[in-house]
């Protein structure tokens, strides 16, 4: 099990969580905003699920995840779900057997931007975390406790406990 894939585990878990807690809310409060963030609750997850997608589709031999518009109507929370869920295990599964580094350029509306690997899954992680952190603190200014995603939530959730348990050397079976 590589290290790469557990941190991706906890992204797309927390992901998850968030959009779970999101579609409690009412209208109202997935349009709040506060200054200095992306925009209101609703607006920032659909943008960070979209482009953990398009991340993927530029990532070179990584399997086709759905898209999605952020700009576009909102398909629904299912469909936000379903769209987080595929491409995030995606990025679990291309990273866990990651070994090696390598350049690639990606070529967006006709720009070309020179890349690696590890600069774009470090950008994946820092544009996750900054924006889900938005969410939170816009939430949290209006009076609305979120749910608690940071990695050591992760580590007491049944995913991360299954981690713990699998390699804690007091385990039966652990390395």
């Amino acid at each position: 099990m590589n290290i790469w894939s557990n941190v991706f585990r906890h992204h797309r878990w927390s992901n998850l969580v968030l959009i779970d807690f999101l579609s409690s809310l009412t209208d109202d409060q997935l349009a709040l905003t506060v200054p200095g963030t992306h925009g209101s609750p609703l607006d920032t997850i659909r943008h960070l699920i979209s482009s953990d997608a398009d991340y993927v589709r530029i990532i070179p031999d990584a399997p086709d995840v759905p898209q999605i518009d952020d700009a576009g109507p909102f398909g629904g929370w299912s469909e936000l779900r379903d769209v987080a869920d595929a491409a995030d295990t995606a990025l679990i599964a291309y990273v866990d057997g990651l070994t090696e580094d390598i350049f690639f350029i990606d070529i967006d509306e006709g720009e070309a931007f020179e890349l690696t690997k590890s600069i774009l899954l470090g950008q994946i992680i820092h544009h996750a975390t900054e924006h889900r952190s938005q969410i939170r603190t816009t939430l949290s200014t209006h009076g609305i406790t979120p749910p608690e995603i940071s990695v050591w939530a992760w580590r007491t959730s049944d995913e991360g406990q299954k981690l713990l348990r699998l390699l804690s050397p007091n385990e039966e079976g652990a390395r």
